[in-house]
């Protein structure tokens, strides 16, 4: 069981979440696609594509998955500070694999602090409007992002595991 926590204020969606495992480990996994190929997505809708230039200005573009097609989306980095802060623009592509017009943009922010060897990660949604997050909720945002952490703790378990072992 996880110790998340969610709290929606207007238009932005606040979700804290604590992650057995050091900060700069935690961080580490969100940079780069050999990592995040292991955990970003759902058991159902796995990251099926990753290609990523982790900078300022750079890009991430991803694909999950789907039974029926492939749910793709385009990151901007905006901020990044190693090992504490990642603010990004995330925006869901159409089948062209352009920016969709139909689906709003989010702008993230994922805020890394470590106490005692654990790392909460503080992760915030703001979209347009507070419709649009709305309907993002509707959609099953929070629920996705609640799989997505038990992926990554998971995920995380591993890589300490193997790394006790060396």
């Amino acid at each position: 069981m996880s110790d998340q926590f969610a709290e929606q204020k207007g238009n932005v969606m606040t979700v804290t979440r604590t992650f057995n495992a050091p900060m700069e480990l935690v961080f580490e996994v969100h940079t780069d696609c050999k990592h995040l190929l292991n955990w970003y997505g759902g058991d159902a809708w796995p990251l099926a594509r990753c290609e990523m230039d982790f900078r300022e200005g750079g890009r991430w573009h991803y694909c999950f998955k789907m039974t029926d097609a492939d749910t793709c989306g385009l990151v901007i980095y905006k901020k990044i500070r190693r090992p504490v802060k990642i603010v990004y623009k995330d925006h869901f592509l159409d089948e062209q694999g352009e920016i969709s017009k139909e689906l709003p943009p989010c702008l993230i922010s994922l805020e890394f602090t470590e106490n005692a060897g654990k790392t909460t990660i503080i992760c915030r949604w703001e979209y347009p409007t507070e419709s649009d997050l709305d309907s993002m909720l509707q959609m099953g945002a929070l629920e996705g992002q609640t799989e997505v952490w038990e992926r990554l703790q998971n995920y995380l378990e591993q890589l300490k595991t193997r790394e006790n072992r060396i």
